[in-house]
């Protein structure tokens, strides 16, 4: 066996059998036409290490294998946008699940001053096994072994709204999330389920209850979720219906403001309360209760605040009439 057939059974034995003809065929007739080349340019035979020269120059068998075989790359170049993203999701909602319950323990006491590292053992831990998991979909999916079918199918009208300076009009996908959302609200807030966090009970046998002031809000808080019910349905059946979803979210901000008032009234939205409270576990209490209401004073003012930039935008879109550029300079031509 001479030199070129050591070579090509070297690169065949890393081949699957289905393609491996056909390949060492057209291998062959590639290097010994480089072959000829040399000799007309030299105007001789080429000896042995000439001849290995050429084999050497071409690649070594590994690397040709993975040139002419079939490619072995875990995410194919056109799978692995959607694996990207799809990874990216995941991170971020990982991040939020993990930091939940950090957040929670940090404010009810239960933390013992290790919250950082904690988040990041279990983010790091949970991010891997979730950067793992897509990775062998992904790879099922470029492999074959998971037939997507019809849900490769998609439409142009599901795309979301830009307009000429690439702003987001909005999407059906942003509406079936936030619609989602807002049903789990209402799922938790009507008692149909229980979330997480439910009966939080802090360190040193301190509990944390709501304040009457949510039981007199139950029903208008109710009805604003509802208002943003039908605005994620709007804007998922009727996305062009621009002014019908800016009325929504003009009553759902109007609402909101005058929820955010109601609880910047009331001052305290959460009662801290211990079993016995006398001593030192006075002032823990009083801590803790000093804490609670800073921070529900902040998210009220910050939720106030975008209630306003809501109504100032969504005003514009009422005013408006929800005309694209495309439509207003149809008018003026």
């Amino acid at each position: 066996m001479d030199l070129l057939d050591r070579y090509l059974a070297a690169v065949a034995a890393l081949l699957p059998k289905a393609q491996r003809q056909d390949i060492i065929a057209e291998l062959r007739d590639l290097l010994l036409s480089q072959m000829e080349e040399k000799e007309a340019e030299l105007g001789r035979p080429l000896d042995r290490a000439e001849r290995e020269d050429v084999l050497r120059a071409f690649g070594h068998p590994i690397a040709v294998a993975g040139r002419f075989g079939t490619p072995r790359s875990v995410i194919g170049p056109e799978l692995y946008p959607f694996y990207m993203f799809a990874v990216k999701g995941l991170l971020i909602l990982t991040a939020v699940v993990t930091a939940i319950p950090i957040v929670i323990a940090v404010i009810t006491g239960h933390e013992d001053g290790a919250a950082l590292a904690h988040f990041l053992s279990g983010f790091l831990t949970t991010a891997m096994m979730m950067i793992g998991a897509a990775t062998v979909v992904g790879a099922a999916i470029e492999r074959g072994w998971i037939q997507l079918g019809r849900t490769l199918d998609w439409k142009v009208a599901d795309l979301p709204r830009l307009d000429r300076r690439g702003g987001k009009v909005g999407s059906r996908f942003e509406a079936s999330f936030e619609l989602a959302a807002t049903l789990l609200f209402i799922l938790w807030w009507t008692g149909a389920v229980e979330a997480p966090w439910s009966a939080s009970v802090a360190r040193n046998g301190l509990f944390l209850g709501a304040t009457p002031i949510w039981s007199t809000l139950y029903l208008p808080i109710l009805a604003l979720a509802l208002v943003q019910v039908a605005s994620s349905l709007v804007r998922m059946i009727r996305p062009d219906w621009v002014r019908a979803r800016a009325g929504l979210e003009i009553v759902g901000g109007l609402g909101g403001l005058a929820l955010a008032a109601t609880l910047w009234s009331a001052g305290r939205l959460v009662e801290v309360a211990a079993q016995g409270a006398a001593g030192t576990r006075s002032a823990d209490v009083a801590a803790l209760q000093l804490v609670l209401d800073q921070t529900f004073q902040i998210a009220t003012a910050v939720a106030a605040a975008i209630c306003v930039i809501k109504l100032i935008v969504d005003g514009w879109r009422l005013l408006r009439g929800g005309r694209t550029p495309e439509a207003a300079a149809s008018r003026t031509a």
